[in-house]
């Protein structure tokens, strides 16, 4: 130790040399450096270059040019671009190992520190790997053109592979909606596999034009497989379900009709049940052979003859029930009108002098004109009814056609028979209206004389006799033939009106005498005492004489009101129970 530390004491003496060796030390250090980052860049590099390689080396252009040689030996239009791609690919794989080498030389040259070198190798590897580069992805390109068919189709079928799959998904999910179908879908998804096959084949041969051919096939192969797995639960419900279903009610219709012996053969109805049955199994027979194109037109169809036919069994049958109920009815109608008819004209004899109806005779014979054309329809449907073979709708035609004739009928008759019976109610009206007045009249008369009234005005006398006129006038116009209806029902107004206001005027009259009456009796107790009253009462009595009854009334009241004020109201009471 002291040995040492005397001779770093004889170096500090010398600081000359102890710098040199310094600086000696320092330069060493950065060379090492210096050397350690040239190499660690080299290796990066080449590690670039390395990894450039392998992505041209992954490029698989050997596959490609197979591909397309296989291809030019069928198709001779690419011969020659495939022969020049064959000798860029000589070209490339020369370049690739020549690459090869310089990357092991490289590695090697590092391995022993001969970096300068290395870098040198490394900048023509460079070099020769963008030339590669080049050639690479031009004859890539160039092969894809030439296999361009090739990727289409592959493309495209894998489109198909992928909707197959999922097809085949649905298929086997929904078993149990397709039913008997399902044999026919697996059946499709088969041979569709089959044909997936057949392609593979085909494009390893590079035989893309029957490729391309089958892929067209198996395009149009999964259409049909999924137009059946569309349309085939309906197809089959149709099928299977409603057309039978709509077969037995159509039938079980046609059997109760005809048990209600109800005219079908028209229709043919067992035909056509017949034709039907005979279409849904050849309808069955090609689903089962999944032939679908217009299987449901060809159900719907039968489904919508059915239909027609069940309604033209209904609508026989209606009009079965309907002839049997108006059948029957409608010849009781008939011959109660024919016999009405001929009251009618009876009627009319004995009364067509009498009313002055000699002009009905053209209506009368307009009728029995009708009733004879509604006999012949009668008699006609009669004998279409007993015929056993004609429908029930043709014979609802002829009675509906009957029921308009009889109805017409039925309006003229009524016509005739209304202005008939209105003529005979006229008279019979006018008779009774007749009494009534003379009822009247003889009340009047009783009441006047029943009263003793001294004194009566010479207009009641003639109004009196006016009304005995007028119904004297009545009774002319009831015996007069032909009878004047309109006259009459004239002259009956007129008498109605006069005599009926005649009666209220005779008994207001009345009442008033008997009124006045009434009060000059009630006052006559008060004349002893009262001389004024006696002399009121005198003036009211002679007023009364000489038919003065409302003056006579108005005196007496005023005389009795002055004693006895709200005596009038008594007096009015006692009169209408004396009038009355």
């Amino acid at each position: 130790m002291d040995k040492i530390m005397e001779t770093l004491k004889g170096l500090g003496e010398n600081n000359n040399f102890l710098i040199g060796v310094i600086v000696v030390g320092v330069i060493l250090i950065l060379l090492i450096i210096f050397t350690v980052l040239n190499t660690k860049k080299v290796k990066k590099q080449l590690n670039e270059a390395e990894m450039n390689y392998n992505s041209l080396k992954s490029i698989p252009l050997p596959f490609k040019l197979n591909k397309a040689v296989a291809l030019s030996r069928v198709n001779s239009a690419v011969a020659e671009s495939v022969e020049r791609s064959r000798n860029e690919f000589d070209i490339v794989q020369e370049q690739l190992k020549e690459a090869s080498v310089y990357l092991g030389e490289i590695d090697d040259l590092i391995y022993v520190h001969k970096v300068k070198q290395a870098k040198r190798q490394l900048k023509e590897l460079q070099e020769l790997l963008e030339n590669c580069s080049v050639g690479v992805h031009k004859l890539s390109t160039s092969l894809d053109n030439i296999l361009e068919q090739e990727s289409a189709q592959r493309e495209q079928i894998n489109k198909l592979k992928n909707q197959f799959r999922i097809d085949k998904e649905i298929i086997r999910d929904n078993r149990e909606n397709y039913n008997s179908g399902i044999e026919v879908l697996e059946a499709r998804v088969t041979s569709i596999e089959k044909m997936f096959s057949t392609f593979e084949e085909w494009m390893f041969a590079s035989e893309f034009a029957k490729a391309g051919t089958q892929q067209v096939e198996i395009s149009e192969a999964m259409k049909e497989l999924e137009q059946l797995m569309d349309e085939f639960p309906a197809l089959y419900e149709e099928a299977k379900l409603s057309l039978p279903k709509a077969i037995d009610e159509t039938g079980y219709v046609y059997a109760q009709a005809r048990n209600q012996g109800v005219y079908l053969e028209h229709l043919e109805a067992k035909r056509n049940l017949e034709t039907v049955t005979a279409m849904l199994k050849d309808d069955l027979g090609r689903l089962a052979e999944g032939q679908i194109e217009g299987v449901m037109y060809s159900l719907l169809e039968c489904e919508k003859r059915l239909q027609q036919l069940k309604e033209q069994i209904d609508r026989e049958v209606k009009a079965s029930e309907d002839f049997t109920a108006s059948y029957e009815p409608l010849l009781n109608d008939i011959q109660t009108m024919n016999e009405n008819i001929i009251k009618l004209r009876d009627l009319y004899e004995k009364v067509k002098i009498r009313f002055g109806f000699e002009n009905l005779n053209d209506s009368l014979d307009a009728i029995d004109r009708m009733m004879s054309e509604v006999l012949i329809a009668r008699d006609k449907l009669k004998e279409s009814a007993a015929n056993q073979a004609i429908p029930a709708t043709t014979l609802m035609l002829s009675m509906n056609e009957l029921k308009q004739h009889c109805k017409e009928l039925l309006d003229e008759l009524g016509k005739v028979k209304k202005k008939l019976d209105t003529a005979c109610a006229d008279e019979e009206r006018a008779k009774k209206q007749l009494l009534k007045l003379q009822l009247i009249v003889n009340e009047i008369t009783v009441k006047i004389n029943k009263n003793r009234l001294p004194s009566i005005s010479l207009k009641y006398e003639e109004d009196l006799r006016k009304a005995n006129l007028i119904i004297n006038e009545i009774n002319c116009l009831l015996e007069a033939t032909p009878l004047d209806v309109a006259r009459l029902n004239e002259k009956l107004k007129e008498a109605i009106d006069f005599v009926y206001t005649l009666f209220n005027s005779v008994n207001n009259l009345v009442g008033m005498a008997i009124m006045v009456e009434n009060t000059i009796v009630f006052g006559n107790r008060y004349r002893s005492t009262y001389p004024e009253i006696d002399s009121e009462l005198t003036r009211a009595e002679l007023c009364f004489r000489n038919g003065q009854y409302t003056k006579a009334l108005k005196i007496a009241i005023q005389t009795i009101e002055k004693l006895h004020p709200g005596s009038y109201e008594k007096l009015i009471r006692k009169t209408q129970g004396t009038a009355a």
